[in-house]
């Protein structure tokens, strides 16, 4: 059974140069970890990148040291799985012919080591997000991409940056709405239960969070903006865990 890796929202390439240095910095050290450990495999669990939109020759420079990373990784043999997120509306044919990373749209249903996996973001799952799903449907649409697609990618791209601020700022609330909402993505997870699952994944609030009800697992990812945190299922266990960088140090760190 393979060593399975879970993370989620890394935002890479949000305007806070400072964040950046640091989010390349810890997620370069982890995906070499993984690439030299053997039988190990990679779940991405949503905005990954603060935007990812697909011109047909085009890609925003400052992906180029995650993506190489991140190609490495496959070329050592390790899958790589991609479940969008809400950042992530125009992912299409890149990932899949140029890397060789499944894609998945929206929710993603999976059977590892015997054990039901319910995978998803988690974006549009609370109820005060009426205008974000009509957004999302809205974004989507064949139309609206058609027509993104004619804008110079210099013009293009800054605009959907600062749409992606926007959209963080959003969700940044007082403890007791994080609570609540805390509380609506439990409730979300134990209706996947429910249905038979036995784990079920997300991300997108950026608050790490495991939550055991019975035998049934729900964990949310957190972030790796401050939190640099992820999960590992084992082949029985699912843990959420921490990435640890010391400074000046090649040593790597797990923690439980």
């Amino acid at each position: 059974m393979q060593a399975v890796y879970f993370i989620s929202d890394a935002h890479i390439g949000s305007r806070n140069l400072q964040n950046e240095i640091i989010k390349e910095q810890y997620l370069i050290d982890f995906f070499n970890y993984l690439e030299g450990q053997n039988n190990v495999s990679l779940y991405i669990v949503g905005d990954l990148f603060d935007f990812w939109f697909e011109y047909h020759w085009v890609i925003p420079n400052y992906y180029q040291r995650i993506l190489s990373k991140m190609l490495i990784l496959r070329e050592k043999g390790i899958p790589i799985t991609f479940v969008t997120g809400n950042h992530d509306f125009w992912m299409r044919e890149f990932f899949p012919t140029q890397m060789g990373i499944k894609v998945y749209h929206g929710i993603h249903t999976t059977q590892l080591g015997g054990k039901q996996f319910f995978i998803f973001h988690g974006d549009g799952i609370i109820k005060r997000d009426v205008g974000y799903r009509l957004m999302k449907r809205f974004l989507q649409h064949p139309f609206i991409i058609k027509i993104y697609q004619f804008l110079h990618p210099d013009i293009g791209i800054p605009i959907a940056r600062y749409a992606s601020h926007l959209s963080r700022n959003h969700y940044q609330q007082d403890i007791k709405k994080q609570h609540e909402e805390d509380q609506e993505y439990l409730n979300f997870a134990v209706e996947q239960f429910n249905k038979g699952y036995d784990f079920v994944i997300m991300g997108h609030s950026h608050r790490p969070m495991k939550v055991a009800v019975n035998s049934r697992i729900y964990v949310n990812l957190g972030d790796w903006l401050s939190h640099f945190t992820y999960a590992l299922f084992d082949g029985s266990q699912l843990t959420l865990k921490k990435w640890e960088l010391k400074s000046g140090s090649k040593e790597r760190k797990l923690l439980g």
